[in-house]
């Protein structure tokens, strides 16, 4: 009898072990997955979505680097002259803004990370309602141009 139920609150161990894993692999790489596709200047990136002002606050700051083909895309309620800055990056990027239909309306390039003493805010001079940030190179690398747009793949 004993044997029995020292092999059944060993099963049962097991049971919830598993459970959790599973649990914690789903909040982390499913409910929590803020992930897109687009298709991009003739390739398909993967995108974070920020969506949320937190996300948008956050934006890709304090992580070591971004893969070659991944991106931020920023997806705001309104149009508008959203403004980026650089604060706590560790890597330069390009910044892509988009009007509603999705096209190219103002392109930076190469944006350093913030200094202790300089820390410039880039603003479009027209209203965007999409803003992607890819690495440092990609508009030069993909031939990127005002104009241009994305789909969602």
């Amino acid at each position: 009898m004993r044997k029995q139920i020292a092999a059944a609150a060993i099963l049962a161990t097991i049971i919830i072990v598993l459970a959790a894993g599973y649990y914690v692999f789903w909040i982390s790489n499913v409910a929590g997955s803020n992930t897109a596709r687009i298709s991009f200047a003739g390739i398909v990136l993967t995108v974070d979505m920020a969506t949320t002002p937190a996300e948008q606050q956050q934006g890709l700051s304090g992580r070591p680097s971004l893969p070659a083909d991944h991106g931020m895309l920023f997806v705001f309620q309104q149009a508008s002259e959203w403004g980026f800055w650089m604060p706590k990056m560790n890597f330069p990027l390009d910044i892509i803004w988009f009007d509603s239909n999705k096209r190219v309306v103002f392109i930076e390039q190469n944006l350093q990370p913030c200094t202790p003493t300089l820390c410039p805010v880039y603003t479009p001079p027209t209203p965007a309602l999409y803003v992607l940030e890819v690495n440092a190179g990609f508009v030069k690398a993909h031939g990127v141009s005002v104009g241009n747009t994305f789909t969602f793949a």
